[in-house]
């Protein structure tokens, strides 16, 4: 069977994948996890079983005894981000299905009745054509530069720039940075010019951070007296707050200019966010997500201003503040579209190439990397690495069956199941979708359930 990992050959297959999965494992079991509950309250620990009878059932460290919810009074467990085997097929794709799920796998084969894709985490899933809104070709996995925090090592406490501030430091706590009062904490982790940096983010109250990308210093910059700071080279500072975003180009003795704000109602609304910001020094932006969603671009006519490879986090708020799963790769540059809502009865299937020509017609079949599509003229091989995306015709779309009781999966990197929880456990979880049925799933391939009021 392939898959979309590195692996040896199929007389070590098995053995192989055994300690993979006992390694992932491990690096979950030693980052405890997070239960959000409806009435705003939180809890460490971690997930050991979910029953079919909808019982969730924790380990808590200060409970001899685990500890047993109603999965109607949880919104979210968060679930960490296990170590995620590399991608090494050109085949890997992501598949966006007609109820919005998305899921990612090597392409094996398509035809009129369905997608068949190979993954590392359930096996061999064919979904029906019909189900299928779209296919998005991913290549390789991106280099990652920096995964964590796994602890304070190689990290620099910052010094407090506030005026009567009282003392602070970010602590390193059950796998995350957590902070209490205005904290600074700093690593070179050698940004590249193309970078995407993203990490779980959970307040109390209203929150400030301000997060320095490509910096050179370590230490925390007052930015209306930069002349009085020990020499710096220029960085941008990404300021977050629980009602805007604004970034700041800082410079030695010249000050911060701003190159622009956004009001974001829905931090207000929440307590937690996945935040994803994506740099590219040749395209001259610096790109904000929240939750998967873009919330601002910005783009420096002036040119690209961050020459350091640094990162600083800096907690400018009052109330405690959690810092988790940052992540930070190389980026290839490229932003995807918007998904934008299926349009009824188009009868062709639309390929459009990297290049930004597009086919229209119908995407016949996969085999040997290339996608026979045929157009109005004749059929065309198109290899897969030209491909920005296919979307299928929507005249005979056939919606995802719902399912009693379902929640929503993420993946530890890209993509979300909506699937009915049967069991799980710390070696499976046995669920059932609307699109290819009942399926075991390797846990470690998840990082947050979202339960559905």
């Amino acid at each position: 069977m392939n898959c979309a990992v590195s692996l040896p050959r199929p007389s070590g297959l098995r053995t192989a994948l055994a300690l993979w999965f006992t390694l992932a494992y491990a690096a979950v079991a030693a980052t405890p996890q997070t239960i959000y509950f409806r009435n705003g309250d939180m809890l460490l620990g971690h997930l050991e079983s979910i029953t079919p009878t909808n019982n969730l059932r924790w380990r808590h460290p200060d409970s001899v005894a685990a500890i047993d919810f109603q999965t109607q009074a949880i919104t979210e467990v968060q679930l960490g981000s296990a170590p995620q085997p590399a991608t090494s097929s050109p085949a890997y794709c992501l598949a966006r299905l007609t109820n919005g799920d998305e899921l990612a796998g090597n392409l094996i084969s398509l035809d009129e009745r369905q997608v068949v894709l190979a993954t590392w985490y359930a096996g061999t899933l064919n979904l029906p054509r019909g189900q299928v809104a779209s296919l998005r070709p991913l290549g390789l996995a991106p280099q990652v530069v920096f995964e964590g925090p796994t602890g304070l090592d190689g990290w620099t406490m910052g010094k407090s720039v506030l005026v009567g501030a009282v003392p602070s430091q970010w602590q390193y706590q059950n796998g995350a940075f957590v902070a209490g009062q205005p904290a600074s904490i700093a690593r070179d982790v050698k940004l590249p010019p193309s970078a995407s940096l993203e990490f779980d983010l959970a307040w109390r109250g209203s929150f400030a951070l301000a997060v320095a990308l490509f910096t050179d210093s370590l230490q925390p910059v007052r930015l209306a007296q930069t002349a009085d700071e020990a020499p710096f080279c220029p960085f941008y500072s990404l300021q977050l707050n629980s009602y805007s975003t604004q970034l700041l180009h800082v410079k030695h003795q010249e000050g911060a200019r701003q190159a622009g704000m956004a009001v974001i109602p829905m931090l207000q609304q929440t307590n937690q966010a996945r935040i994803a910001i994506k740099c590219s020094r040749e395209q001259k932006t610096i790109t904000l997500f929240l939750n998967g969603v873009m919330a601002k671009q910005w783009h420096d006519p002036a040119g690209f201003g961050g020459d350091g490879t640094g990162i600083r986090l800096v907690h400018q708020g009052q109330g405690p503040i959690r810092l988790s799963n940052l992540r930070v790769t190389e980026w290839d540059g490229r932003l995807e579209e918007p998904a934008a809502p299926l349009a009824a009865n188009v009868k062709d299937d639309v390929c459009r190439l990297v290049n930004r020509d597009t086919l229209a017609g119908t995407a016949k079949s996969f085999q040997d990397g290339r996608l026979t599509f045929t157009t109005a003229d004749r059929p065309v091989e198109v290899p897969l690495a030209r491909i920005a995306q296919v979307d299928f015709a929507t005249e005979k779309n056939q919606p995802v069956p719902a399912q009693a009781g379902a929640a929503r999966i993420y993946f530890a990197g890209r993509g979300r199941l909506t699937l009915a929880l049967e069991g799980w456990t710390e070696k499976t979880v046995t669920a059932r979708s609307g699109s290819f049925g009942r399926t075991d799933f390797a846990p470690q391939a998840f990082s947050r359930i979202v339960f559905e009021p």
